[in-house]
């Protein structure tokens, strides 16, 4: 398999790195096009892949061609090379806010996959979530969730539900940081090193993390494993709660919800 990607970013070198680090594809099945000098060189030094300027020759290479660009250069991106996608050629667009019907406006009537992903993807932990379109059959499907399982694990969904997913998946890396930080600010403040106080705090997470996803329990069976009568966890979780911890987290991905269905983009 051949995997093309037009926008060679932060996200492209991520995903390029678990394509070859899983051993899915070879550096010569990848061609990627970028006008970053800095991103060319260390894509020849580092991958040792193909890259390019040429957006047409990429599209030209690929049975896979992934696109990942900001929103607002889709369409061009897609005007400059729709009449070089073959009618075998899979379109995974990593890109956000933009339907799948959107991208046919365009191009027409090719297999298309959408994938809402995040940024954990750059440390192979990544979260993505697919949908297609009704001409990608049951054996492309699993050969483009094999693609993304290579950088972290896949979930397919419908359409319908992608704007949720940005807000509960894309989005909340970014709630997740904040809460090590400032769970490391409290670490600090109580005396800890700055460096040991963020390493804890993000072991922490990581680890509880993967005692939801391995072990398949209820979270709040988890967490009451954790709270012992009388202990201090407890104590904790009576803050939590009377500061309205997991009232401000759903609002806050109701509103997210809410923005991404707004930034729906209309190419």
């Amino acid at each position: 398999m051949k995997v093309g990607i037009i926008g060679y970013g932060n996200i492209g070198e991520a995903m390029v790195s678990g394509l070859l680090n899983s051993k899915t594809v070879n550096p010569d099945e990848i061609l990627a096009s970028s006008r970053n000098e800095k991103k060319i060189r260390a894509a020849l030094d580092k991958y040792h892949i193909g890259i390019t300027r040429d957006n047409i020759k990429v599209t030209e290479f690929a049975d896979v061609l992934i696109i990942s660009v900001k929103p607002l250069g889709l369409a061009s991106v897609l005007e400059q090379i729709k009449d070089h996608i073959s009618d075998n050629t899979i379109v995974v667009s990593v890109v956000s806010s933009v339907e799948i019907s959107e991208i046919e406006s365009i191009i027409g009537d090719k297999k298309i996959v959408r994938v809402m992903l995040n940024t954990p993807v750059m440390v192979n932990e990544g979260m993505s979530a697919l949908c297609m379109n009704q001409l990608v059959n049951f054996e492309e499907v699993d050969e483009i969730v094999a693609l993304f399982k290579s950088f972290g694990k896949v979930e397919l969904v419908e359409e319908k539900y992608m704007e949720i997913i940005t807000a509960v998946s894309g989005t909340s890396p970014a709630y997740v940081f904040m809460m090590i930080e400032a769970m490391a600010d409290g670490g600090v403040m109580m005396g800890l090193p700055r460096r040991k106080a963020y390493k804890l705090a993000a072991q922490s997470v990581r680890g509880a993390a993967t005692m939801v996803l391995e072990s398949e329990l209820h979270p709040g069976a988890l967490k009451d494993m954790v709270c012992s009568p009388g202990g201090s966890t407890i104590d904790g979780v009576y803050t939590l709660e009377n500061n309205n911890f997991r009232g401000t987290l759903m609002k806050t991905i109701r509103e997210a919800t809410k923005k991404a269905d707004r930034l729906k983009q209309k190419l």
